[in-house]
């Protein structure tokens, strides 16, 4: 009898601890996600906050490395793309290629961002020809070196492709590119010259299992209007 309380007690402490794990876990995320809204907004400031103080949650964890490990690389990837995103690259880059910096070995996502820093850290506005081309030089050098070991990253992938376009274009006599400071919904495309909108073709996306050609079924938009009974 004393045998049966004792192991029913052990299993409630074990689940009251998974609770507990469990619990504590679910608020870490939603703070984890909350950030990342901050960031998703483009509030920067209040996302790094948000960021540090999940951070300074998660040093505690430091000491047992698998213990929440993918969380705390989550962090630290945005809190990189936070400083990014605010245009904070000499440092960022600083931060992660001195001699005592910690090692971002497995933590890739980290290191694409520390890759596009350090890009930018060495573009300038309105570069000559000799400087655009070495900073793009350098560019395809640190993409190379982030590819050699992780091949199927397709945004680093994608990056050195356009970096080696870019540099043959200059190489084959185009103008260099103005320099614009990226941001998170992408730069701010050009209203086309003479553009009529007449000209604008808009297409839309058709069910691939009926043919419209074939159905006598109304469509969305056609027909008579719905009327409200009563």
């Amino acid at each position: 009898m004393f045998k049966t309380a004792l192991r029913y007690l052990l299993v409630a402490i074990l689940c009251a601890g998974a609770a507990v794990v469990l619990l504590a876990a679910g608020r870490l995320e939603r703070r984890v996600a909350l950030a990342d809204q901050e960031l998703a907004m483009m509030n920067l400031s209040r996302a790094v906050r948000a960021y540090d103080e999940v951070a300074d949650s998660l040093a505690t964890t430091g000491r047992i490395p698998w213990l929440l490990r993918r969380t705390r690389d989550q962090v630290t990837t945005r809190q990189a793309a936070a400083r990014y995103w605010r245009g904070d690259y000499a440092p960022l880059v600083a931060d992660y290629t001195s001699p005592d910096s910690p090692s971002i070995t497995g933590n890739l996502d980290l290191q694409f961002v520390v890759a596009n820093a350090d890009y930018r850290a060495v573009r300038r506005p309105d570069s000559t020809r000799e400087l655009a081309l070495g900073a793009l030089d350098h560019a395809i050098g640190v993409y190379r070196r982030l590819l050699e070991g992780n091949e199927a990253h397709l945004e680093a992938a994608f990056n050195y492709e356009l970096m080696v376009r870019l540099r043959n274009q200059i190489v084959a006599g185009d103008e260099v590119p103005s320099y614009r400071r990226p941001t998170a919904p992408g730069a701010e495309g050009d209203i086309p010259e003479e553009a009529e909108m007449d000209d604008v073709q808009v297409y839309v996306p058709s069910d691939t299992v009926i043919d419209p050609a074939d159905t006598e079924d109304p469509t969305i938009g056609a027909g008579a209007p719905i009327r409200k009974r009563g």
